[in-house]
């Protein structure tokens, strides 16, 4: 069996949200969870139309980076996290989820 280079965690949002409501919620979710976001784009667009793809990181000298994306098609939210990270990356999983959800409450009612 191959051996995986990677985990996700996925993170909980209503269904039918925008890419334009989860913007700056998620640029908000990155500042205080002390990181910033060195790219957006889209992940496979072939396989994911419409998806964004953030590249999180601690410090522009650092060596690592943190993913996520959105697919607003099936109102997914994921993080990937390839093992070769430094450690830092592993560190700021669960700070960044939870700023995430904090930024998330609420969001399908307004």
């Amino acid at each position: 069996m191959k051996e995986k280079k990677s985990d996700s965690y996925y993170v909980d949002i209503p269904a039918g949200v925008s890419k334009e409501k989860l913007m700056p919620l998620v640029e908000r979710a990155a500042e205080s969870a002390g990181l910033y976001i060195s790219h957006i784009g889209k992940y496979l667009a072939h396989k994911h139309p419409g998806s964004v793809h953030w590249h999180f990181k601690r410090d522009s000298q650092e060596r690592g980076i943190l993913d996520a994306t959105f697919f607003d098609v099936e109102s997914l939210f994921w993080l990937m996290i390839a093992h070769r990270n430094p450690q830092w990356v592993k560190d700021k999983v669960p700070v960044l989820i939870r700023a995430l959800e904090r930024e998330f409450i609420g969001i399908g009612s307004g």
